[in-house]
């Protein structure tokens, strides 16, 4: 994933070449964009305290576990202020923000996951792929437990996938929102602008 990570990286840059742009490039861990950013440790934080820095948002906190209070801290607090000229890639996420990643042994376990931002936009999301079964199993079940605390609709575990995996190699993948990539080179905070046709007419 850190190979797959610095091409990600350099797709980018490659892009906003084509109309003129360079930016600068800041890689960081999870834990430590945290500490420098926010002074709060992602991984051992009591959830009061991952709470204060959004109290002016007035967040409905029923229901919200550790991780939605993690991942609203970047979504409020760290997203927002990423300099526009800057690429920011954060690795290393908490085990349990693995999604679909493998997790490297450690106190704490991580998952070698990262994201890559433009500016404030979330534009990759990639993973070391988890190519163990059993573990992707348990993973879908959990997370249906989770959605039933919730009220919400579970979600067919993915049989054919799970059947794949075990045959899969040593890989990694990243997913990356062309839209998002296409705003930042036309300098625009609108997807409309950058859409074939609007979603209406779709």
């Amino acid at each position: 994933h850190r190979q797959l990570m610095e091409e990600a990286i350099a797709l980018v840059e490659a892009a906003l070449a084509l109309v003129g742009h360079r930016v600068e490039v800041v890689i960081e861990g999870y834990r430590q964009i945290f500490l420098d950013e926010l002074g709060l440790d992602p991984l051992h934080a009591e959830i009061d305290e991952l709470r204060k820095p959004l109290a002016p948002y007035n967040i409905e906190p029923s229901g919200l576990t550790r991780d939605d209070w993690l991942d609203l801290l970047i979504t409020h607090k760290l997203q927002p202020a990423f300099p526009r000229d800057r690429i920011t890639v954060i690795h290393d996420y908490p085990a349990s923000q693995s999604a679909l990643a493998r997790i490297r042994p450690g106190d704490p376990p991580l998952a070698e996951r990262f994201e890559l931002y433009l500016g404030p936009y979330e534009l990759a999301n990639g993973y070391h792929e988890l190519n163990d079964a059993a573990e992707q199993r348990a993973r879908f079940e959990r997370d249906n437990a989770r959605r039933r605390e919730r009220g919400l609709r579970e979600m067919p575990i993915d049989e054919q996938l799970l059947a794949v995996l075990e045959r899969m190699p040593d890989c990694a993948g990243v997913a990356m929102g062309i839209e998002r990539l296409l705003m930042c080179m036309a300098g625009t905070d609108r997807i409309a602008d950058v859409l074939a046709f609007p979603f209406s007419k779709a």
